[in-house]
């Protein structure tokens, strides 16, 4: 009897893509060989199918939770594994997606179809550097310098936008077709879904990671992390094989550096540095690529004299927000926020994932609250700025949002933006738009039945909290209803409505520039309240609001339009059908009358998301039926005609 293959039949079509064949399959993912039908144009294709919580259909496409998947999360009844594991894989997309790198690999697109969640990537021709080991066992000096030109500055790029690799060894270092190596895989999802699953090889790669990845806490990541990853690399480019385990270099080292195991066959500055990257002390390596970089070429007393101080431990405060220059040599003060509850992704051919955490900044002066406005009972005709409308079915209040110009999307200078974020010249006329998310309570008036549910244990089905685990289908379901109930149009916001209704005239990214503990005078995002309690994959701003999860709706400071919690809380539905270029979807609602298979567009991040993501111009694509614990809704209400 024949088993059946776990993979996509070549030749399946996915979304605009052909399977061509499959390039690696692992235990959290399988990735695909694909081309793209209109462009002709090869990708790879990295597909969530962790083995241990899912199985394929018999029709061969789709993907079923299985038994253990379908299992809580923990003993509190949180989302299923399969659906736990689904969240992070996408999120983590989101974050991979802001790499813009030439020495990381490209993530162009992901997307949900299937019952699972998929991620789109530059497919380069070449082979993984553990290949070429397996056949060479070592390479000559000029290959292993050119390896270190081609890794270290990819990662500076990628530690200098907060992020950090955690899986690097020669399975995930690509060599292409013209002789250059990429980064691929990242390793925070393996880790991540291997605390869940008790597999103790999902959480670090044997003989590449350091001892600091052993450990539970993770109180001591940082660059230094990585380093030790790639001095392992280079000590198996220069001796032939993998050196052994940090925990059995703890007590006494049996590893021969590298100085004595090569000795004669390359030159002694190389490696002096592969020792000194490969340090079992995180304290006695290089801090930060840049300065690993430097002491490739010193000579020895000068590069002792830049070796930093033993005794001194990685900095793990919260950023001050007005730092003063550190002083050579010690190093930049890294506060990284990973840990064990991360995210899943994808790159190339394993799964992987990253690490954020902020960067500090000047603070802004604060704006003054808005003017108390002016409560209009009766009927939403005629309106003026400075008038809230109140619905006499649910208590919903809308504030009025005059007519005006602004500019759509962000600079390309602007921290964490994506390629979708093209700065374009919009002009919209006036409009209604709900001050508050709805609330569960307004919710149940329709759906008497709803439950937000929980997440970890904290309740998010209070009646003033914001409504989550809505699908964008529901959402605009519920306008519907109340536009029947009222006779009023009642809908959801286009992407570009929800834009000018958030900025209210502000164009810095957000309201509290870059300034981290402004955040929560403002916003219900990610802080140190939820940070004390619950462990995500990122940074926490380092501020406390005294919210672990979604907040009461209107807690927060409004914005100059009299709205609250347009950034941050809960991530919103617009009714926009998702067009990466900007070619005018983004002023209209989708069509619902048409096929399926459109994404629409959630705006304004949400309590449980990474620091990048809670900006004016953020866009997030997601399926029509994509439900979750942080997404909600507000509505928009059309004025009466002749307004």
């Amino acid at each position: 009897m024949t088993k059946k293959s776990n993979t996509l039949p070549v030749g399946y079509r996915l979304h605009q893509y052909r399977i061509e064949t499959v390039l690696g399959a692992g235990g959290f993912g399988i990735t695909y060989k694909a081309v793209h039908e209109a462009l002709q144009t090869r990708a790879a294709i990295k597909e969530y199918f962790p083995v241990e919580w899912s199985y394929r259909d018999r029709d061969e496409v789709n993907v079923l939770a299985n038994t253990q998947g379908a299992l809580p999360t923990s003993e509190v009844g949180e989302d299923a594994c399969y659906t736990w594991g689904l969240e992070r894989f996408l999120n983590e997309a989101r974050i991979l997606a802001q790499v813009n790198h030439p020495g990381v690999v490209r993530v162009r697109d992901f997307f949900e179809a299937n019952g699972t969640a998929y991620i789109v990537m530059d497919y380069e021709d070449g082979e993984p550097l553990s290949q070429i080991l397996q056949r060479e066992k070592t390479l000559p000096e000029e290959q292993v310098r050119r390896l270190i030109d081609d890794v270290l500055p990819a990662l500076e790029a990628v530690h200098g936008l907060g992020y950090l690799h955690r899986d690097l060894k020669p399975a995930n270092l690509y060599r292409r077709a013209d002789g250059r190596t990429i980064l691929i895989d990242f390793g925070a999802a393996r880790q991540a879904l291997g605390r869940r699953s008790k597999s103790v090889t999902s959480v670090f790669s044997p003989g590449y990671s350091p001892i600091e990845q052993y450990l539970v806490d993770g109180k001591s990541y940082g660059p230094w992390t990585d380093i030790y990853a790639v001095g392992t690399v280079l000590y198996h480019c220069v001796t032939g094989a993998a050196p052994i385990e940090a925990p059995a270099r703890v007590l006494d080292d049996p590893l021969r550096p590298a100085e004595e195991a090569a000795v004669g066959k390359y030159s002694p500055a190389l490696l002096r540095l592969i020792d000194r990257a490969m340090a079992v002390r995180p304290e006695k390596r290089f801090q930060t690529t840049g300065q690993m970089r430097a002491a490739l070429d010193l000579p020895p007393e000068e590069e002792d004299g830049r070796t930093v101080n033993k005794m001194m431990k990685p900095r793990l405060t919260v950023p001050n927000p007005n730092p003063e220059p550190p002083a050579p040599p010690n190093p930049p003060g890294w506060r990284p926020r990973w840990l064990w509850g991360g995210g899943l992704a994808a790159v190339a051919v394993l799964a992987g994932g990253i690490t954020y955490w902020l960067k500090p900044a000047s603070l802004p002066e604060r704006p003054p609250t808005p003017e108390p406005a002016v409560v209009v009972d009766e009927s939403p005709a005629g309106p003026q700025t400075g008038q809230n409308y109140i619905d006499p079915i649910t208590g919903m209040k809308f504030a009025w949002i005059p007519e005006g110009c602004f500019t759509m999307g962000s600079p390309e200078t602007e921290p964490d933006r994506g390629a979708n974020e093209a700065p374009h010249e919009v002009c919209l006329p006036g409009f209604w738009m709900g001050q508050y998310e709805v609330t569960n309570a307004q919710y149940q008036r329709l759906d008497a039945d709803h439950d937000s549910g929980a997440f970890d244990a904290h309740a998010l089905d209070a009646p003033d909290q914001p409504v989550v685990r809505v699908s964008w289908r529901e959402a605009a379901s519920y306008a519907d209803w109340l536009a029947s109930q009222t006779g009023l149009r009642f809908r959801l916001p286009t992407e570009a409505e929800w834009e000018y209704a958030a900025r209210a005239g502000e164009t810095m990214s957000r309201y509290w520039q870059d300034a981290p503990k402004q955040a929560c005078d403002y916003a219900n995002i990610y802080d140190e309240t939820a940070r004390q309690v619950i462990t995500f994959n990122w940074a926490n701003y380092p501020c406390e609001d005294g919210h672990v999860v979604a907040a009461p709706v209107g807690q927060y400071t409004a914005n100059a339009f009299d709205l609250f919690d347009m950034l941050g809380n809960v991530a919103e539905w617009t009714c926009s059908e998702y067009d990466a270029a900007y070619a005018g979807g983004e002023k209209q609602c989708a069509d619902r009358e048409a096929a399926a298979g459109g994404r629409r567009v959630l705006r304004g991040g949400s309590w449980s998301d990474y620091p990048g993501l809670v900006r004016f111009a953020y866009r997030f694509p997601a399926s029509p039926e994509y439900r979750k614990f942080d997404l909600g809704f507000r509505l928009v209400l059309e004025p009466a005609t002749g307004t």
